[in-house]
């Protein structure tokens, strides 16, 4: 198969964008895909969960490494147009070895300040510095045919919550993008506001490229890019009672499925991905609680926790409790269920 990009977007904050694509991937690499984790977000908190705060620092840049081996030592390079490009990624301790990640870099600020819409995009004279992200995934990708390895599977991107310019960049580049969603009062308005936003995101790289094309129409390398495919949502954090969402996570719920399915799926049109479960649902994750504490503290994916012990300061006890090792386990199952669906459907 053939590298398959997955944005996980929402522009509402707070959804669990970066644990469910942690969890995601390592699931992912468990089912013999080969992943690749980008953290495209200055925030950097998926690098921070996946390597740990030691191994994070000693990616970032410093007198001797002035790139770093963070995804600024491919983008900058990229930006300045200087040549030379390196690809660097990085396994975690306790993630599986086949989802390795690309760290990310306080200076994905200066890259998203570089992108312009107005003269960039819709001119069409800057469309590539949109696409920076399918230019590194093909560069990584010849760095691993070189080395007698296969293509990478799947390539997930976390992204700000936002709709700026990494966003865009993200998109444009991605095959298929998920949306995360919490059961709380602004979730189904935030999807509204995707099914707004994006059909124009669409629009604008159709403009520019139809410019580019007019200009350069033997190019054929970005044919086929600029508007990716909606693969579905995830219910994020909901409570349960008796294996049933509480009542108030029941009505978020269907609240949010209304506005996937009359304000997001009719305005995206063609982009929507095939064989998706019904309601567009890809999977839901319940509230982790203490777990996800654990899981970012230790840099163990939250499936694996019960191969370690809690961390002291969030639970006096130092052993899990026989209710905790089984929600450790259901998640592990909830986590690979996802991974399947999406195996499904974006192939």
């Amino acid at each position: 198969m053939t590298t398959k990009i997955i944005s996980i977007f929402n522009n509402k904050g707070g959804v669990g964008k970066t644990n469910l694509l942690w969890n995601i991937g390592h699931s992912l690499a468990h089912l013999n895909k080969s992943v690749l984790l980008i953290d495209f977000d200055p925030q950097c908190n998926l690098s921070l969960a996946v390597l740990g705060r030691e191994l994070f620092t000693g990616t970032l840049p410093s007198q001797n490494i002035p790139y770093g081996t963070t995804i600024r030592a491919f983008l900058q390079r990229f930006l300045q147009n200087t040549g030379g490009y390196e690809f660097f990624s990085h396994t975690g301790p306790f993630t599986h070895e086949s989802a390795e990640i690309v760290a990310g870099d306080f200076w994905l600020n200066v890259y998203a300040e570089s992108l312009s819409v107005g003269s960039d995009l819709l001119t069409g004279t800057g469309i590539v510095k949109y696409v920076v992200l399918r230019e590194m995934v093909n560069f990584a990708n010849e760095q691993r045919i070189n080395e007698k390895k296969d293509e990478y599977d799947f390539v997930l991107v976390d992204l700000p919550p936002s709709f700026g310019a990494l966003v865009r960049a993200a998109l444009y580049s991605s095959d298929y993008f998920i949306v995360p969603c919490t059961p709380d009062t602004f979730s189904a308005y935030c999807v509204g506001l995707i099914g707004d936003m994006l059909p124009n995101f669409f629009q604008d790289w159709k403009d520019g490229f139809t410019r580019f094309k007019q200009s350069n129409p033997q190019f054929n390398k970005y044919d086929n890019l600029g508007a990716s495919k909606f693969a579905g949502w995830i219910f994020n954090s909901f409570d349960t009672r008796g294996g049933e969402y509480l009542k108030a996570d029941k009505v978020h719920h269907d609240e949010i499925r209304n506005a996937v399915e009359q304000n997001l799926v009719p305005k995206l049109n063609e982009h929507i991905c095939l064989n998706l479960p019904a309601g567009y649902l890809v999977g839901d994750i319940e509230d982790m609680n203490t777990l996800i504490q654990n899981s970012n503290w230790l840099s163990v994916p939250v499936g694996e926790l019960d191969a370690h012990k809690p961390i002291r300061n969030l639970d006096d006890r130092g052993v899990w409790r026989p209710n905790q090792v089984e929600q450790i386990k259901k998640l592990k199952r909830d986590f690979l269920s996802i991974a399947e669906n999406l195996i499904q459907s974006c192939t």
